[in-house]
């Protein structure tokens, strides 16, 4: 059932059962047969019919109730008070309008169900007084004047209980829904963060192996020396992603979140990295200035996520050169990757440059990615430091 979708008040069970509707009237309307046969009429009355047609009334009164509660106490009223100033007694279908009377203060609103209980209380005290006069206000008198009071607070608590298990029952849906959503929400993040982490660790590697391999066939017949240098590049780079696919594998199978034993990349590993470029074929300068200082790990990872993926597309499009400035201020790491652009790629879907947006901004630091001029590529991070303990 969605959030908005309630259900309505009638259909609450205060109870773990439901008792059929048809049962609980044919009940009501058996009580009002007997009590109607049971009355000690004499044959001198004369109201036998009239009390039998009261007792047809009261059995439709009761039928109807439920699809229309006000019409059907009104129309309870009006033939109690018929019923009374004609035989003169209290009739069987005093009964009725208290059961109206409740049924009109379950269903609807607390402001209603006190003006029909009190129009109810009105319809009787005035019936006593015209028909038994002010000297009858005692007794048993009082106690059918009050009997309306009680069915209008039975009502309103029964209204009560169902609203608030109604609000208790919503309550549980939207938490659920919430427990839903939020559980819907943490395998999207887990499998973009996994998205990340495959394109982090091959795609660099996966480019190498696909310029080195070119290499190879290209010098196989001229330059078997070179041919076989590219091999063996293509060969480390081939088995360096067997092994971070490996990781990140151990990492997905492990049954808690434990990290996973390869040390995190980190500012350090930044010159490794320019190296690995460099073997592939790649020719990087690369700039450090400012004073440097300690940064979060996550910080040092951003930064070393973006230089990787910076460079591989420069490898990938670039024309063989690249540029890498690292500048410390304070508080934080700027750090600018640029490349000539040889080739642009038809398509694709910048998984890459999505994952050094995300990133970078987890960290709440900010990445530009734009060309300086038009045969440049710049990719521009600024990595706060963070906190470090």
């Amino acid at each position: 059932m969605p959030m908005s979708e309630q259900p309505h008040l009638t259909e609450v069970r205060l109870l773990p059962w439901r008792i059929p509707w048809w049962l609980v009237d044919g009940l009501l309307i058996g009580v009002l047969l007997i009590g109607t046969i049971a009355r000690p009429y004499t044959d001198e009355t004369g109201h036998d019919n009239v009390e039998w047609l009261a007792f047809a009334v009261a059995s439709v009164l009761l039928l109807a109730r439920r699809r229309v509660p006000v019409p059907t106490l009104v129309a309870a009223l009006t033939a109690m008070t018929i019923v009374i100033s004609v035989t003169d007694r209290p009739s069987q279908l005093m009964p009725v309008v208290l059961i109206a009377v409740y049924n009109v203060a379950v269903r609807y609103e607390r402001r209603i169900a006190l003006l029909a209980g009190g129009l109810t209380t009105l319809v009787m005290l005035t019936l006593v007084i015209v028909r038994l006069g002010n000297d009858a206000l005692t007794g048993a008198a009082l106690g059918a004047i009050a009997w309306p009071a009680f069915a209008v607070a039975a009502g309103i608590g029964v209204r009560t209980s169902r609203e608030n298990l109604a609000a208790a029952h919503e309550r549980a849906r939207r938490a659920e829904q919430a427990r839903q959503l939020e559980a819907h929400r943490q395998v999207i993040e887990e499998r973009l963060r996994i998205a990340r982490d495959v394109h982090d660790l091959v795609a660099h590697h996966i480019a190498v192996v696909n310029v080195q391999s070119g290499v190879a066939g290209h010098l196989l017949r001229t330059d078997p020396d070179g041919a076989e240098a590219a091999l063996d590049t293509t060969r480390q780079a081939a088995a360096t992603v067997i092994d971070e696919l490996g990781e990140l594998l151990s990492v997905l199978r492990a049954p808690g979140d434990d990290d996973p034993t390869a040390p995190t990349p980190n500012l350090a590993a930044v010159d490794d990295l320019i190296a690995s470029f460099s073997a592939s074929g790649l020719l990087v300068e690369h700039h450090t200035s400012g004073t440097t200082r300690a940064m979060t790990p996550s910080a040092e990872l951003a930064v070393y996520r973006v230089v990787q993926e910076a460079l591989t597309n420069a490898h990938k499009y670039g024309d063989g050169t690249a540029v890498v400035a690292q500048t410390f201020r304070d508080g934080e790491l700027e750090v600018v990757v640029s490349n000539p652009i040889r080739d642009v790629p038809a398509s694709g879907t910048n998984h890459g440059l999505v994952g050094m947006r995300e990133r970078v901004e987890a960290v709440g630091g900010t990445l530009e990615i734009v060309p300086n001029t038009t045969d440049r590529f710049v990719v521009n991070a600024v990595v706060p430091a963070g906190d470090v303990a």
